[in-house]
């Protein structure tokens, strides 16, 4: 009888022990999910990234290919007159439109919207403007390459204002401005 009173009076550590086995292994669990919830969201975010940076790009490279559709548009201009403010070909007199308002590129007489889309939301888009005449020689300087002169001849100097975008309605939207000279 000494036997079982002693048993009696030990407490039994088998059934103590169960509940904690059990807080341990929730709290283990919760620290695993919450580095599998944040490893998710860093994923997620750098997956974002890499797609706003291919759609930004897509604009730019849009932008680009509506400036050098917009050189070969000036390179066909027969006569300074043919730029009439109308149809995005702006004279050295006319008011060249606001690149930064929408109106600019909602409005077909405001712009030019080019053969191709290179995959962008919408197709890129150009106005020209007649920016000034340089008079002489010293405007017919390098126009063929480095150091050349050509001689006597005054060079049109035309602005070029290009706009591309995105692939998609709330994407990236690129404006480059750049300048381009012809002798006529």
């Amino acid at each position: 009888m000494s036997n079982q009173k002693a048993n009696a009076m030990r407490p039994n550590s088998r059934h103590q022990q169960n509940g904690a086995v059990m807080v341990i292994s929730l709290i283990l669990l919760m620290v695993v999910t919450l580095i599998a919830v944040s490893s998710m969201r860093g994923t997620m975010l750098e997956e974002k990234m890499a797609g706003n940076t291919l759609d930004r790009n897509l604009a730019f490279q849009s932008a680009e290919s509506a400036v050098r559709e917009a050189e070969i548009a000036i390179e066909g201009v027969a006569s300074l007159g043919n730029l009439d403010g109308t149809a995005g070909l702006f004279g050295l007199t006319d008011v060249e439109p606001e690149a930064t308002y929408a109106a600019t590129w909602t409005d077909a007489t405001q712009h030019v919207v080019t053969n191709a889309s290179y995959g962008a939301y919408q197709a890129p888009e150009y106005f020209i403007k007649h920016f000034t005449t340089v008079t002489g020689t010293e405007g017919a300087l390098n126009m063929s390459g480095y150091g050349d002169n050509k001689g006597s001849g005054d060079v049109s100097v035309f602005r070029i204002t290009a706009r591309g975008t995105g692939g998609n309605a709330d994407s990236a939207e690129v404006i480059l401005r750049t300048h381009y000279g012809r002798i006529f």
